[in-house]
């Protein structure tokens, strides 16, 4: 009996920790501004998304050197991929509006987020081979 009494409750203490868990949503991040972007994976495969964001913002915030920056979806006119960095890094090449070009490593796993016409689209950025601006 004593058995029985401790099986039914430790399975309802783990029904009861595992119901406090939550998967991630479906929702996309809305921000104060919509970016339109299109985005080419490491398969080729493209997908046009808006509400674009880098992990939630609309900037992206890499290492350059020993240093972090952060670039303004606003001054960004593509993304491309050049291989990857050190540790758990790849390296990109972001070309700015205005024409210079900055050399900047993300983490792999950094989430570039947007929505399309048939749902969310999350793509980590080891995954990413070019992101292009409208």
């Amino acid at each position: 009996m004593k058995k029985s009494v401790w099986a039914i409750s430790a399975l309802l203490f783990w029904v009861l920790l595992v119901g406090m868990g939550q998967a991630p949503g479906p929702e996309v991040p809305i921000p104060e501004i919509n970016f339109n972007a299109t985005v080419r994976d490491d398969q080729d495969i493209t997908t046009k998304v808006s509400n674009a964001s880098w992990g939630g913002n609309i900037y992206f915030m890499g290492t350059r050197g020993k240093g972090t920056v952060t670039i303004s979806f606003e001054k960004v006119k593509k993304v491309s991929a050049v291989g990857t960095g050190a540790g758990d890094r790849v390296d990109f090449q972001i070309t700015l509006k205005n024409g210079d070009v900055v050399a900047v490593s993300f983490d792999n796993e950094d989430t570039f987020i947007g929505s399309t016409n048939f749902g969310t689209y999350r793509i980590v950025a080891k995954n990413i081979k070019e992101i292009t601006f409208e």
